[in-house]
Formats: C-alpha cells, sequence, structure tokens
C-alpha cells in the first residue's frame, strides 16, 4: 500500500459532495478493516437528527475539496485502488482522457522491449526511426 484515499462523511444538506458515493466502491480493501469499521460507527452513533450521512472516497489529490466541516479519515490504499478511485472520481471525459493515458503509459513501458525487437529481426536504426516516426534508437544507444 503506497497510495492514500479519504473516506468523507458529509451532511446530506450538503450541496456538492467531493468524490465518489462509497456504495459505487464496495470492493476497496480499507472497508474490511476494524479502524474504518470503528470510525464509520463511532459517526453513525453521533449521528443524533436522524438524517442520513453521505459516506464518499475522494482521492488524496482532491483533498482540497473536502470541505472543512467533513469528518474525514486518511485511508491506505493501493495503487491500482487509487488509479480506481480517480477514474470513477472524474468527469466521463476526464475518465476517458486517464484511461487513454494508461494505456500510453503502458506503451511506454513496452518501448525498450520493441527496439530491442526490431532490432534483433535485423531492422536498422534508421528503418526503426522512420517507422517511429521519432528517433527512437538514439535515446536507447544512449541510455
Amino acid at each position: 500500500m503506497s497510495d492514500t484515499a479519504f473516506v468523507v462523511i458529509v451532511s446530506p444538506r450538503q450541496e456538492a459532495a467531493p468524490g465518489v458515493d462509497a456504495q459505487r466502491l464496495p470492493e476497496l480493501g480499507f472497508w474490511d478493516t476494524p479502524a474504518v469499521h470503528g470510525w464509520l460507527q463511532a459517526f453513525d452513533a453521533e449521528e443524533a437528527d436522524g438524517g442520513s450521512a453521505l459516506v464518499r472516497v475522494v482521492p488524496a489529490a482532491d483533498e482540497g475539496v473536502i470541505p472543512a466541516d467533513a469528518q474525514r479519515l486518511q485511508v491506505p490504499v493501493t495503487g491500482a485502488e487509487s488509479e480506481l478511485i480517480a477514474q470513477v472520481a472524474a468527469t466521463p471525459a476526464a475518465a476517458q482522457v486517464q484511461a487513454e493515458l494508461l494505456a500510453f503509459r503502458r506503451v511506454l513501458a513496452e518501448r525498450p522491449a520493441m527496439l530491442e525487437r526490431a532490432r534483433a529481426a535485423g531492422l536498422s536504426p534508421a528503418r526503426i526511426d522512420q517507422l517511429a516516426g521519432a528517433p527512437l534508437t538514439a535515446q536507447l544507444d544512449g541510455a
């Protein structure tokens, strides 16, 4: 666990609740921890007006949008969980771009192996650069 997120409890009267409704992310590992169970139970015990509070999950990067009067608990999440929270919290357009960027990151990570396969297949560095549309082999030679 290297990332964090926030479990936030806001009033149902809050105009714009931050993050994602907790019910949209039931598979996150932190829900099963005693700390989160205890924290949520303590808040329920404090609910005196019988109103239904909103439990939300907020990505760590969006901490600034959490209302000052909201109850919050910082929780550890895996990198994959952090990405899932960010994608679910994003608008559809932003979620699409995030998915494209993640795919692009995977392609970039595979670039050195692709260049080695091209060289092993007998392609010249000039031909590899021509097909890639960028001077990729110079980067590999300089590394």
